[in-house]
């Protein structure tokens, strides 16, 4: 038995991502409408079989890892390698984001250090779970997973992709990563 799929989900939205704060490591709680999302994906996740959910240790993060381990009745996992991008002090709980690409000076570590991190979360999951594990954490450790899964420029300033709040990813891991979903958001399909 293998892991067969991951279903990574960016955190909720919060005040910060309301305002265009870079939130980083800070504790910044789920906004009304970040719960509402979260539910709503909790919601179309409860009838799918879930061995584990996974989470960043920042308080949005578990917020979100809680309530879609709920319908599950699993405990929510932390692991320190899901955390959010790490950026200098001095652009935390300041307005400005989406700089990794665009200006890596402002990051305490480089994106493939970023990278290196989460395929270290990545294998750390897939040594511990089988069957299908949830994957809870932030837009830049979304997107730099998914890069293992779906190729991306190299020579581009801007994200060709960007996990939305409260959006589901999947990737299947049976014989080889492939994504299968791509930010997902409730708000996408309410418009059709």
């Amino acid at each position: 038995m293998s892991l067969d799929y991951l279903l990574a989900v960016r955190h909720g939205q919060t005040e910060a991502n309301e305002k265009g704060i870079e939130a980083g490591p800070l504790d910044y709680p789920l906004s009304r409408n970040g719960r509402k999302e979260v539910r709503h994906i909790s919601r179309k996740l409860a009838g799918v079989r879930i061995q584990a959910v996974y989470s960043s240790p920042i308080l949005r993060a578990v917020q979100t890892a809680e309530i879609l381990a709920k319908p599950h009745k699993l405990k929510v996992k932390t692991l320190e390698e899901l955390t959010e991008a790490k950026i200098k002090p001095r652009f935390v709980g300041k307005k400005g984001r989406h700089h990794i690409r665009e200006s890596p000076e402002d990051y305490l570590e480089t994106y493939d250090e970023l990278r290196r991190r989460i395929t270290k979360a990545i294998d750390t999951i897939k040594a511990q779970e089988r069957g299908n594990v949830i994957v809870v954490s932030h837009g830049d450790v979304i997107t730099a997973m998914l890069e293992e899964v779906v190729e991306r420029r190299e020579d581009s300033s801007y994200y060709v992709m960007h996990a939305e709040p409260a959006s589901l990813s999947i990737i299947e891991m049976k014989s080889r990563p492939f994504l299968t979903e791509y930010n997902y958001r409730w708000k996408m399909l309410s418009g059709l």
